[in-house]
């Protein structure tokens, strides 16, 4: 009970203690941006992050910080919105798509007016959503984002790009048929999209043209590639989405080609798409399309036009300085020079691909640590958000402080009351449980001794006296009355020291050998190495077995029997022995009155409980072993005891 008190006392002064230090660690956040909302303006903030998050993220991830500090503080729920919008589009441009769609999802909550309507921004929430979604292939989630942004949206242009992202979900889950209805709504009449350079309708192309070539149509495949090329080609300012969708379709019929060997449409493919890419200066592309032009004519059985081509992609690429496709070319190259037996050249390509791995190795190393860096911005954005919200909470129960510890101390006062009349309640019944128990052990003990010993005991003192053999009479009922004291003096005891014990059962075979003496001899051994003094034993646990062997096995003998009983140390266990060579269990079974059997049952069944009782209370493992003798000549009885510390397991 003292223990409870000071553990409530030590728990309330550490509580009052450090309920201020925590206010103050997170109230300083909420206090600094509540302080700063006065000069600075989220939509500035934010307008500034997202002229900078293509190219430079880590300022503008720096900028959102500030402007997500602002919104929590100042309690302005759509700029949070706002922010979290932002920073998703942020982690999706750096390809973090967990986290990207983590924090639309945040933007989704936040955006929604208080009237339950959906701003454009919460349509882009979703949309982003959906982006995300389709590149964890979450291809169920992402068509059900972009079906709600759909349905939402409000702008033509907004609605168009979302019809392409349901094609290309439903493209991705090869179910190339219905990747074609929503290219077929898309709505691109002038006064419906603002695109004047054409834009959705060349991605609407690329995408008819991957899925016609998935369908096999390669026909109208390579046709609406060419048409798109044209249309690209006289286009001023073509659009990084036009240009990745046209290089995706491209890849996407090349690969059917190539799957079906029709290796010259392949090259006749890709020696288009080099003439636009040269154009468009992207040699990055025009080096992929020149070393899969030297696969093809590799396939075809032409190896030097395949080394022509592959020997071209590396010097352009060698003008890129661009490790990643410097690698690929002469990685490609070394292969095919090693499999024409040109090995000097094969040894050589093979010496710039391993220099251009390790370029690419150290380039890439540069690009984790920048990424690592901005995702500790990312995660000390979230721990800001709520340590300023936290903040916010705590000023605003400022006020309640004192209250609320009043309320405190009072309710541990309170808590100390019931703990101590938990605690006085809780003595008072374990110490009548205890004297519950201490009756029942004595209850189960005196049960134990046999009501026919006592009766006979007083016969055999009757019978002295009526041969006026006073002495004898005396002896026996002094000896008699020693054991019933120790007997009684025990049974207040769990647990009692083997020497004692063994008293007990000495001097209750010398008056049971006494009785009958004309029926058997006994001897009793301990081993030496037993300490009987520092050993306990449960009392009166191996008297009852002593009992029947005299009782149901000694006395119904013709000739005078023997009983052993032995104390022996076994594998770290006393092993109590009682043998005798009475008449067996089976024939002494035969010759019992039914009241004797009801007895010797009830008997057993005591002993069992009290060693269920004992293994459960102790933890420990009491058990007997009963064995009948060869030919029914006797019987024997082991009783194992642990040897250990008898303390009770609560």
């Amino acid at each position: 009970m003292r223990q409870r008190i000071v553990i409530v006392f030590c728990f309330l002064g550490i509580l009052l203690s450090t309920t201020g230090y925590g206010q103050a660690s997170k109230k300083d956040s909420y206090t600094k941006f509540k302080s700063n909302s006065s000069r600075q303006s989220v939509s500035v903030l934010l307008n500034e992050a997202s002229g900078m998050k293509d190219k430079d993220p880590q300022n503008a991830l720096s900028k959102v910080r500030e402007a997500l500090g602002l919104s929590l503080a100042n309690g302005e729920s759509f700029n949070e919105g706002r922010c979290y919008l932002l920073l998703g589009e942020i982690n999706e441009g750096l390809q973090e798509w967990k986290l990207a769609l983590d924090n639309y999802g945040h933007a989704r909550e936040k955006l929604v007016t208080p009237k339950g309507g959906y701003t454009d921004e919460y349509v882009r929430a979703v949309q982003g959503m959906g982006n995300t979604a389709l590149k964890l292939g979450q291809y169920a989630e992402a068509l059900k984002h972009f079906e709600e942004a759909l349905q939402l949206s409000r702008n033509a242009n907004q609605k168009a790009a979302l019809q392409l992202s349901l094609s290309e979900v439903y493209y991705q889950m090869e179910r190339y048929p219905e990747a074609l209805v929503p290219l077929k709504e898309i709505d691109l009449t002038p006064k419906k999209v603002v695109s004047s350079d054409n834009s959705f309708s060349n991605q609407a192309k690329n995408q008819e043209a991957k899925i016609y070539a998935r369908l096999n149509n390669l026909d109208k495949s390579k046709a609406l590639f060419d048409s798109s090329v044209n249309t690209l080609r006289q286009t001023k300012n073509v659009s990084p989405e036009e240009d990745q969708s046209l290089q995706k379709a491209k890849e996407e019929i090349a690969g059917v080609f190539r799957s079906q060997n029709r290796y010259d449409d392949e090259i006749d493919l890709r020696n288009k798409s080099i003439e636009y890419n040269l154009e468009s200066n992207n040699f990055s592309e025009v080096t992929k399309d020149k070393v899969e032009i030297g696969n093809a004519l590799d396939a075809k059985g032409e190896p030097r036009a395949a080394l022509r081509a592959i020997e071209e992609a590396a010097r352009i690429a060698d003008t890129l300085h661009n490790p990643k496709e410097q690698m690929y070319a002469y990685q490609t190259l070394a292969n095919l020079y090693e499999k024409n037996g040109m090995t000097s050249k094969a040894l050589d390509a093979y010496h710039k691909f391993s220099f251009h791995v390790t370029q690419a190795d150290s380039l890439n190393e540069v690009q984790r640590l920048q990424q690592a860096r901005i995702l500790n911005i990312q995660k000390d954005i979230t721990e800001l958000s709520k340590n300023v919200s936290l903040g916010k909470q705590e000023e605003s129960l400022e006020q309640a402080t004192v209250t609320r510890q009043r309320i405190i101390i009072y309710g541990l006062l309170a808590l100390l009351l019931v703990i101590g009349t938990t605690s006085y309640f809780t003595y008072k019944n374990a110490q009548a449980s205890k004297m519950a128990n201490q009756l029942l052990a004595l209850k189960s003990l005196r049960s134990q001794m046999n009501p026919h010993f006592i009766f006979n005991a007083l016969n055999s003192v009757n019978h002295f006296i009526a041969q006026q053999d006073e002495r004898a009479a005396n002896k026996f009922l002094s000896e008699f009355s020693q054991l019933m004291r120790l007997v009684l003096e025990n049974s207040q005891e769990d647990f009692i020291p083997l020497q004692q014990e063994q008293d007990i059962l000495s001097l209750y075979l010398k008056l049971e050998h006494y009785r009958f003496r004309d029926k058997f001899d006994y001897t009793i051994d301990v081993d030496a190495s037993l300490n009987t003094e520092a050993m306990e034993v449960p009392p009166m646990l191996i008297q009852p077995y002593i009992e029947n062997a005299v009782w149901h096995g000694l006395r119904y003998r013709e000739e005078k029997g023997h009983l052993s009983l032995r104390f022996i140390k076994d594998n770290g266990q006393l092993v109590v022995e009682i043998k005798d060579n009475g008449i067996g269990r089976k024939r002494s079974a035969a010759l019992k009155t039914a009241q004797q059997k009801k007895h010797r049952s009830t008997g057993l069944k005591n002993i069992r409980e009290r060693l269920d009782i004992l293994n459960k209370v102790y933890k420990t493992h009491y058990r007997v072993a009963i064995d009948d003798l060869p030919e029914g000549s006797g019987t024997e009885v082991r009783v194992y005891l642990p040897m250990k510390n008898h303390t009770a397991s609560l």
